[in-house]
């Protein structure tokens, strides 16, 4: 498929939604110009963002930083994942913005074919569903990320350029001060378009530093 046939049925799709769209808007890139990460980087991922989404939700328990540091994963965390985690009584600004991670994560676990569907984000994730997919605590976590099988490259930028057209939607109701359209909760896409350009390399940033334009 080529982008601009991958913007039009973007475009197609949000306005049967009734969800606003920029046509100037550019397409994504081509699928032969772009490199996925490797299945075994989006797992490593995946298990970092489930530890700090989790130290977010549940900071009074060392479970996961125990877990990370005992299967070979604390080295994987980014420099601002690490400083969360070093922290005994993190402020409640990090647990908000870390516990939003956890819609990065279901992202990333959509990618490595972990969930079936992507549908519109218009409801948070049920953390539940999340955690019956990963390896328990008392499992090595190095077998499941080594049989992850991502999804084509062409279903990922399906999502890519349908993520970044629901994110100019949602910053632009916010310039409005306007609710966001079409049922869209704004975190989640938010969190969206920074896990489908780290997958997609965008930019060559690693995680911490992923830019989301619109």
């Amino acid at each position: 498929m080529t982008p601009e046939m991958r913007k039009e049925n973007t475009e197609a799709l949000l306005a049967r939604e009734g969800i606003p769209f920029l046509p100037s808007l550019p397409c994504v890139e081509r699928e032969e110009d772009t490199t996925l990460r490797s299945p075994e980087e989006v797992g490593i991922r995946i298990l970092c963002l489930f530890c700090v989404s989790g130290y977010a939700f549940e900071s009074s328990i060392d479970t996961f930083k125990t877990y990370l540091k005992e299967h070979n994963l604390w080295t994987h965390l980014t420099p601002g994942e690490e400083s969360f985690l070093g922290s005994v009584t993190p402020n409640r600004k990090d647990v908000i913005n870390f516990s939003w991670r956890c819609e990065a994560l279901f992202l990333l676990m959509w990618a490595a074919n972990l969930f079936e569907t992507l549908g519109l984000p218009r409801c948070e994730t049920d953390t539940s569903q999340i955690i019956a997919k990963m390896p328990s605590a008392d499992e090595s976590p190095w077998p499941f990320i080594r049989s992850l099988r991502l999804r084509s490259t062409s279903e990922i930028l399906d999502a890519s350029d349908l993520i970044y057209r629901l994110h100019w939607a949602t910053r632009n109701s916010n310039l409005k001060g306007e609710m966001a359209p079409g049922g869209l909760i704004t975190g989640i896409v938010q969190e969206w378009h920074h896990a489908i350009n780290w997958i997609t390399k965008y930019g060559e940033e690693e995680w911490d530093d992923v830019a989301t334009d619109t």
